[in-house]
């Protein structure tokens, strides 16, 4: 009984073998439906993507056949706006800013002409004498007459802001070591009613200011003072023919050390004369105004001229 099988065992089997190639068909037939279904898809795909570019050929082919030419139309134009900007009357420090920022300054050249020899015209003064008795500045005979009329040329120097009165002429800017030691003008020329008294061997000038000027063109110095000292008392030989000062210069000759010695006695009384005075950063001008001399007065008590 054990060799032999049952009918009942054999139609199970086959059942069971059935089963297993049926499911093995049913598979094989789903994958080959899965493929099938992929490559449909891919096929429409390419389909779209040819029709794609077709239509995009037709469209460039249309396009360079038609033979047009592109042509340009210019914007319209635009009206401009104008804006008015206000300026505050009392701008504050950032709005001086931008306003200079606006406006810059406008270089302006400088013209400096070419100096050349000037002839002298006018009344000639005489040289300073100085012999052994000691000539006189300014000789007292042309003192009485009337105020030389000699012209004058505005002293250039391109390198100040402001430049000497026209008063004083060129004569003493012509020594370039004289001008850029005197410097350049701080203050504007003073034209004044002063008194003069001249020397043996000098000058004396007094301003209405009260100031005084003993000026020793041989020895190229000069004393200064801004109102007279006390007038020194003592008694004094004087040569015959001359004079010792009084008032306020006789209280610089007397009582400044060296004025008495450098000047001498007095040659002449005092008298009036137009005077024009300006102030540079290292010295002083000083012009006469009846006798036409300049004298350049430096800080460190040079004195240079008469010019």
């Amino acid at each position: 009984m054990n060799s032999r099988q049952s009918p009942v065992n054999t139609q199970e089997r086959f059942r069971v073998a059935s089963y297993k190639l049926q499911v093995e068909n049913q598979q094989c037939r789903c994958g080959k439906c899965g493929l099938s279904a992929i490559w449909r898809s891919i096929k429409s795909s390419l389909w779209v993507v040819a029709l794609t570019l077709a239509v995009m050929l037709l469209i460039v082919g249309c396009s360079n056949t038609s033979g047009g030419i592109a042509t340009f139309t210019p914007p319209a134009i635009q009206p401009k706006i104008l804006v008015t900007v206000y300026i505050s009357p009392t701008p504050n420090a950032e709005q001086q800013q931008a306003i200079a920022a606006a406006n810059p300054p406008t270089a302006t050249l400088a013209v400096i002409p070419t100096a050349s020899a000037t002839p002298y015209i006018g009344v000639f003064l005489g040289e300073v004498d100085n012999g052994a008795d000691g000539g006189a500045i300014i000789p007292p005979a042309l003192l009485g007459g009337a105020t030389s009329n000699v012209p004058v040329t505005l002293a250039l120097g391109p390198a100040c802001p402001s430049q000497a009165d026209v008063a004083f002429g060129t004569r003493w800017s012509e020594n370039v070591d004289i001008a850029t030691a005197l410097g350049c003008p701080i203050e504007g020329a003073a034209n004044l009613q002063g008194t003069l008294q001249i020397f043996e061997r000098g000058v004396m000038y007094y301003s209405p200011t009260g100031e005084i000027w003993a000026i020793s063109p041989i020895q190229s110095h000069y004393w200064y003072a801004l109102n007279a000292p006390p007038v020194q008392q003592g008694d004094l030989v004087v040569p015959e023919g001359m004079m010792a000062p009084s008032q306020g210069f006789g209280a610089v000759w007397r009582g400044l050390p060296g004025v008495q010695d450098a000047l001498g006695f007095a040659k002449t009384p005092e008298q009036g004369t137009k005077m024009v005075t300006q102030k540079f950063q290292n010295g002083v001008l000083l012009a006469d105004g009846q006798s036409g001399q300049v004298f350049v007065l430096l800080s460190d008590g040079r004195a240079m001229g008469p010019y």
